[in-house]
């Protein structure tokens, strides 16, 4: 984090002169279980990792805005309260779209100078995108120094990427960057959005990420038909059970009465329910495995996430499938499974920590001989970290959000 500080400050320096009023911080996530869940009212269980995106600012007289991005290279200006949903610069968007749902609340910071960037990488499946959300608002919110919490700068976060960007996103990405907390996942209700802390940090284990070097663009892909089908496939069923037609009626189901009561449903979208239905089961009993040390029955469920992510949901690929089958191969890996919305991106793992560097390099060994034209696999070990916070000011008056 303090490389990444001395970075941005300096970019500041050089972009706009002298430095900013402050800097924020926002981390990216990975999801240990949970997958495909939360915007139907599910369990999600996300830890937020030591990658984050950095947002720095300064106030300046007037009402223009004057930003720059250290990792696209790319300078722009806009009004303040212009909102351009279509603006070419995509990463704008999402610092537009929360800019816009502070309007919508009369928050309004004037003119000002920012910088991003980070480490977290784009189209992974790690959530740059809410951490550039949650980045932008506890930014600005330190700025103009008005107290949110942090739930509400995640709800807010998630409106600007649902009804800016496009995104229909669930409430995880943008919770666990707000609200994080070291060396522990969040079991979240996005049903009521109540959370536990659950110690993650196993020991003498490491939680190793993947990268399979494949992109992919959530709102362009076929995450919004998911979202849709399990829609229809919860509407059917409440034509048949009426008790489900309570909000978030897909947590009544169990696996065995779903089996019964689909009788006649269309496959597809008995496939898209089941999985949410038993992954919601999943989340339970990972959570039980990490308090009681089960690693047994961890590995159990982070695998039979897959299989479902890949069968029911279909929303895996050859590449991730390939990472996941040569990691479940190892006698020391406990667990694998794709990461994040799938079509692309990242595959989380538990390994014994004296496998580390022989995990990853089985990967980067085996990986490019199935797939030999595609970009190099990266891996590395994640720590376990807190959610949004200033970590710079220039002002000593300044307090971080939440």
């Amino acid at each position: 984090m303090k490389q990444a500080l001395e970075e941005i400050l300096s970019a500041f320096q050089r972009v706009f002169g002298g430095q900013p009023d402050l800097v924020a911080s926002a981390p990216g996530r990975v999801n240990l279980i949970g997958e495909h869940t939360d915007y139907m009212g599910g369990l999600v269980m996300p830890v937020a990792i030591d990658r984050q995106v950095l947002f720095a600012i300064r106030s300046i007289p007037g009402d223009l805005v004057t930003g720059y991005s250290v990792d696209f290279g790319e300078s722009v200006k806009f009004p303040t309260g212009k909102f351009d949903p279509t603006h070419p610069c995509r990463w704008l968007r999402y610092v537009l779209g929360v800019l816009k749902e502070l309007d919508q609340l009369e928050i309004r910071p004037g003119g000002f100078e920012f910088i991003i960037a980070g480490n977290v990488p784009q189209g992974a499946g790690l959530s740059s995108s809410a951490a550039l959300e949650v980045a932008t608002a506890t930014a600005v919110l330190n700025l103009i120094q008005h107290q949110l919490s942090k739930r509400e700068i995640a709800l807010l976060c998630q409106r600007a990427e649902n009804n800016f960007v496009g995104m229909a996103c669930g409430i995880m990405d943008q919770y666990i960057s707000a609200l994080g907390i070291a060396d522990h996942a969040l079991k979240i209700d996005c049903a009521s959005l109540e959370f536990e802390a659950v110690s993650a940090a196993v020991p003498d284990h490491t939680w190793l990420v993947i990268d399979s070097g494949k992109k992919r663009g959530l709102v362009d892909s076929e995450y919004n038909l998911r979202r849709s089908q399990c829609q229809a496939g919860l509407q059917w069923l409440q034509e048949r059970l009426p008790h489900l037609r309570q909000p978030h009626g897909l947590r009544a189901l169990t696996p065995e009465i779903l089996e019964t009561a689909a009788s006649g449903m269309d496959p597809v979208l008995l496939r898209r329910i089941r999985h949410v239905v038993t992954e919601n089961t999943r989340v339970e009993n990972a959570c039980q495995a990490l308090r009681h040390g089960d690693l047994a029955a961890l590995g159990a469920n982070l695998n039979a996430s897959h299989l479902s992510l890949r069968d029911d949901y279909e929303v895996s690929c050859p590449e991730l499938d390939s990472i996941v089958e040569i990691l479940t191969r190892l006698p020391r890996t406990i667990g694998a499974r794709l990461t994040g919305a799938g079509f692309g991106g990242c595959v989380i793992a538990l390994v014994r920590d004296e496998t580390v560097q022989a995990s990853i390099a089985a990967v980067q060994n085996e990986y490019p001989k199935k797939f030999p034209n595609s970009l190099p696999v990266s891996a590395w070990p994640i720590r376990l970290s807190a959610g949004a916070k200033t970590i710079f000011s220039s002002t000593p008056t300044l307090k971080s959000g939440g």
